[in-house]
């Protein structure tokens, strides 16, 4: 139940942002040399530029409009310093958002939930929805080779992944979003939910669509 409690107070930190703020200039960080990867196609990152955010230690302080990457082959937050420096932070990160201002989309993220599938508590994963059944999103990359038809030219690149993640109860478990799971999670409420899928339309493959899903799971 503790960590149900944590994420609670977490998220609402970062959705009503009552912040106590830090100047921006006092963030302590540290130097990091970007790591370069060689005929690579794509990104390591979650977004390929720098994006206006907000940041809150463990310690509680708070930042917001820093230029931040989120590097998710190594599971870093990144802001950037002076002089257009990358920097690592040097006081562990509980929580942060970051805005893609084109799309008008916000993506926040956390750690410190229970341990799972080799992951730790500085493991962040993507808050898709927070209550009293929240949903999670642990998104990742790995560098894949492919060859075209009749060429022997290796060609690599970052390839996408992501895996759900459900906390009830405080307890954390990985699930893939159907019918049949979600169900699991409410079986006294089979045929409510039922009908919320088909009246709301549902698609499992949009995060928005997913937020309102568990939004009303957790006032079922």
């Amino acid at each position: 139940m503790k960590y149900l409690i944590i994420v609670l107070s977490l998220c609402s930190i970062i959705v009503h942002a009552q912040y106590a703020i830090q100047p921006y200039g006092d963030v302590q960080g540290t130097l990091l040399k970007e790591i370069k990867y060689e005929n690579v196609i794509g990104t390591p990152y979650f977004l390929d530029f720098w994006s206006k955010g907000k940041v809150t230690t463990k310690s509680g302080k708070n930042y917001v409009d820093m230029p931040l990457k989120y590097d998710i082959m190594n599971d870093k937050l990144i802001f950037q310093g002076e002089g257009g420096n990358m920097m690592y932070f040097a006081e562990p990160v509980s929580t942060f958002e970051i805005t893609d201002s084109g799309l008008s989309n916000s993506y926040k993220f956390i750690n410190g939930l229970p341990v799972i599938d080799g992951l730790n508590q500085s493991s962040f994963f993507q808050i898709i929805a927070s209550g009293k059944i929240s949903l999670f999103k642990r998104v990742y990359k790995k560098i894949t080779e492919s060859t075209g038809y009749g060429s022997a030219t290796v060609t690599k690149s970052f390839k996408n992944y992501s895996t759900y993640y459900v906390l009830q109860n405080g307890n954390l478990s990985k699930i893939n979003i159907n019918k049949k799971s979600l169900i699991e999670l409410l079986p006294n409420k089979e045929k409510e939910l039922t009908d919320y899928l088909k009246k709301e339309k549902i698609d499992f493959k949009q995060d928005s669509d997913l937020k309102r899903l568990f939004e009303y799971l957790t006032k079922t």
